[in-house]
């Protein structure tokens, strides 16, 4: 189980979601995050790519991953 703090950012309320719930999830910055209710009474979360919603999101996403390829490689 992965526990989460409701925090107040500015006029916001935010979860921050952590780095394992982020590959968890398999989310990154710019991705949505849907909640559906789920028939027990819980939500389920989904990860959605933030390209769907956003036409050069998913040219970003392709020159981030290009990116680590080359990060990878200078090691």
């Amino acid at each position: 189980m992965i526990e989460l703090k409701v925090e107040r950012i500015g006029d916001q309320v935010a979860v921050v979601l952590t780095e394992e719930v982020l590959k968890a999830l398999h989310l990154n910055v710019g991705d949505t995050l849907q909640l559906t209710p789920a028939s027990d009474g819980g939500l389920q979360a989904m990860g959605r790519e933030g390209w769907i919603d956003d036409p050069h999101a998913r040219g970003r996403a392709f020159l981030r991953r290009y990116n680590r390829t080359f990060e990878r490689f200078e090691g």
